[in-house]
C-alpha cells in the first residue's frame, strides 16, 4: 500500500532511477551503515545520493488511525502492523524481548524494545490521538537509525547526500494517501547540512493548512 501510483516512493522511483531499499519493518533502515555503505559505493563521481526514509500510518474505512481497509479483505487491519504490534505488547505489559535471542525476530524485536522506551511518547486522549503520535515515534526512531547510517563517503569532492524523511499516510478508499515531510536537508563532503525544508514545503504546507474544531491531526 506504500508504493502505489502516486505515492512518495512512486514518485522518488520515477525521479531517480534505480533505488535500493535500506528499510525493513516499520520503514526503519534496518541495512544499517554496511548497507548504506555497499549501495553508495555505487555513485558515480559527480553523482548524488537521496535517501527517503518513512514510516507509515493508515487510516481505514471507518476513520480509525492505525488500521487500514485492505482490498480483498471484509475487515480492517493494523497500520503499520509492525509499530501497532510492538505498542500493543507493551501496553499488555509483555516480557520484553532479548535483541540477541532469535535473530528472526530482530526488527520486531527491536521495534517492542524502541516503544518501551518511549511509551511516554504514546500519548493523546484517544486511541487515534495515540497512533498518531506512535507514527512519530517511528518517525524518530527511524530518523535516528538513519543519521548512524550515513555519510558522504562516495562520489567525489562535488557530491552530496540528499535527505528527505517523513510519513506516509494511507488513506482510505477513493481518497489519495499523504506524505508528511519532516526533514529535508542536504548534505555536503565537509559535513555541514544545508537545511532545504523551508524552500521546498513551507508555503504548501501553509496552503494546506484546515483547522477543524476537534479534528484529528498526525
Amino acid at each position: 500500500i506504500n508504493h502505489e501510483e502516486g505515492d512518495i516512493t512512486d514518485i522518488f522511483t520515477k525521479y531517480c532511477g534505480e533505488v535500493f531499499h535500506m528499510g525493513g519493518l516499520a520503514g526503519i533502515p534496518f541495512t544499517g551503515k554496511v548497507g548504506f555503505g555497499a549501495f553508495s559505493h555505487h555513485v558515480p563521481d559527480g553523482g548524488h545520493c537521496a535517501v527517503l526514509m518513512a514510516p507509515h500510518i493508515g487510516i481505514d474505512d471507518l476513520g480509525h488511525f492505525g488500521a487500514y481497509s485492505r482490498d480483498g479483505q471484509g475487515h480492517s487491519g493494523s497500520c503499520c502492523g509492525a509499530a501497532v504490534g510492538a505498542y500493543l505488547h507493551c501496553k499488555a505489559c509483555k516480557p520484553i524481548p532479548d535483541l540477541s535471542v532469535d535473530p528472526a525476530f530482530y526488527q520486531f524485536n527491536y521495534i517492542i524494545n524502541q516503544v518501551h522506551k518511549n511509551m511516554d511518547a504514546v500519548v493523546g486522549d484517544t486511541e487515534c490521538a495515540k497512533h498518531s503520535s506512535l507514527a512519530r515515534l517511528m518517525h524518530k526512531v527511524g530518523a535516528d537509525m538513519l543519521s548512524d547510517c550515513v555519510s558522504v563517503d562516495f562520489g567525489d569532492d562535488q557530491s552530496t547526500l540528499i535527505i528527505l524523511t517523513g510519513i506516509q499516510i494511507n488513506m482510505p478508499r477513493p481518497f489519495d494517501d499523504f506524505f508528511l515531510p519532516i526533514e529535508f536537508y542536504i548534505m555536503k563532503k565537509d559535513g555541514t547540512k544545508e537545511d532545504v525544508f523551508r524552500e521546498a514545503f513551507a508555503e504548501r504546507m501553509r496552503r494546506a493548512v484546515v483547522t477543524k474544531k476537534g479534528a484529528n491531526t498526525i
